[in-house]
């Protein structure tokens, strides 16, 4: 594993942030060990979209998108403060965990829908009423 260590580069239990050339699986695995709580999940479920959403605003309508914007990411933020006790992954590449941001979004929201609830962890017969 091509892996760096190191106070800037690690999470609170020690995980070590991933190589630049790392492939992108391990730049994932990271992301997730800095995601393991709900209430950290929660907050990215909402935050996430918020960005998304807020970007192309942003260039339309400012005064609107930029709210959403900056609430979006204080929602994200707010959630590795007080939940994680950890700083966004962001910090340690932007574009790469912005991507990995998404593709994590994707996954709880398929979780969501097979009825695993936040981070797949759940039983599908409670989340389908039986």
């Amino acid at each position: 594993m091509n892996i760096r260590r190191g106070a800037r580069g690690s999470g609170p239990a020690g995980e070590a942030v991933p190589d630049r050339s790392a492939p992108f699986a391990e730049k994932m695995a990271y992301y997730r060990s800095q995601h393991t709580g709900r209430a950290i999940r929660l907050t990215h479920l909402v935050g996430i979209p918020g960005v998304a959403f807020a970007l192309p605003v942003v260039l339309a309508r400012p005064r609107i998108g930029l709210p959403v914007f900056a609430a979006s990411w204080a929602v994200q933020i707010a959630g590795h403060v007080l939940f994680e006790h950890n700083r966004p992954a962001l910090a340690e590449g932007p574009l790469t965990y912005q991507l990995c941001g998404l593709a994590f979004w994707c996954e709880e929201v398929a979780d969501l829908l097979g009825g695993r609830g936040l981070g797949g962890v759940g039983d599908a017969s409670r989340a389908s009423g039986r």
